[in-house]
């Protein structure tokens, strides 16, 4: 009795260890060439930004210039007004009335580097949604091409405040003539 329990085991497992391999048609023996064949391999992935999104990005880096070159003119801008003939009449300073004069409202390389940053950050989160596909991209053309045109708006601003200070010192001071500017 004891022994018809340990054949019963023993037999047990073999059949299922039999049943529990694959069946006949899934088995098949395999020669040490056949599994060193090479597998084909995936082609690579190779991803390609639309022309669309270039030419984005390519607004935003034109906006960008523009912008930070007229805020460097601006904030470059002479202090001391004079007539024509040498008298002094005031000094001006300009000041940055961006985002950026929390950080410096006179210094130009503190407010030309950090609107720098800010685009190259709106340019990374653009290329990572670009990257996720589908509507993402479209998002991602969308605010690049916003912050290159709030660039270009700045940078409109900044020229049309350069050309008002003239008319500021004349109005200040009550001079009516030709305003000269020295540092």
């Amino acid at each position: 009795m004891h022994l018809t329990k340990i054949w019963t085991i023993v037999f047990g497992m073999l059949m299922m260890g039999l049943v529990h391999s694959s069946s006949a048609k899934c088995q098949s023996m395999f020669s040490l060439e056949q599994d060193r064949a090479e597998v084909p391999k995936a082609k690579p992935v190779v991803k390609k930004t639309s022309f669309v999104f270039k030419a984005s990005e390519a607004y935003l880096a034109g906006g960008t210039a523009f912008d930070m070159t007229t805020t460097v003119r601006g904030l470059d801008h002479s202090t001391t007004a004079y007539t024509s003939s040498g008298t002094p009449l005031t000094r001006y300073y300009v000041k940055e009335t961006g985002w950026a004069r929390y950080l410096s409202s006179t210094d130009p390389s503190t407010v030309v580097l950090s609107n720098a940053a800010l685009n190259c950050g709106v340019d990374w989160l653009s290329r990572r949604l670009y990257a996720r596909g589908g509507h993402w991209r479209t998002i991602a053309v969308g605010a690049l091409l916003v912050k290159g045109t709030l660039n270009i708006i700045s940078a409109s601003n900044n020229i049309r405040n350069d050309g008002q200070i003239d008319n500021q010192v004349r109005i200040a001071t009550g001079y009516r003539g030709l305003v000269v500017w020295s540092h």
